[in-house]
């Protein structure tokens, strides 16, 4: 869901957040997100973690919208 809203799957993003949640609501102020980030799961290199993880240079952060299904 977050990749069609985006328009891209991948993005290289240079700022000055400071944690997960930071991020997400930097783009969601970009790209008008309609899940809020209390809806949303955070992995950072490959491990999840709270939004409230500080951020290193070069991170990999993806994040995980909600999913339906059993």
């Amino acid at each position: 869901m977050l990749k069609e809203q985006s328009n891209c799957s991948i993005e290289v993003v240079k700022t000055e957040v400071l944690t997960c949640m930071d991020l997400y609501n930097h783009l969601q102020d970009q790209y008008k997100f309609v899940i809020p980030n209390s809806q949303i799961r955070v992995a950072v290199n490959h491990e999840f973690c709270s939004m409230q993880k500080l951020l290193q240079d070069e991170d990999l952060v993806i994040f995980i919208p909600p999913v339906c299904g059993g």
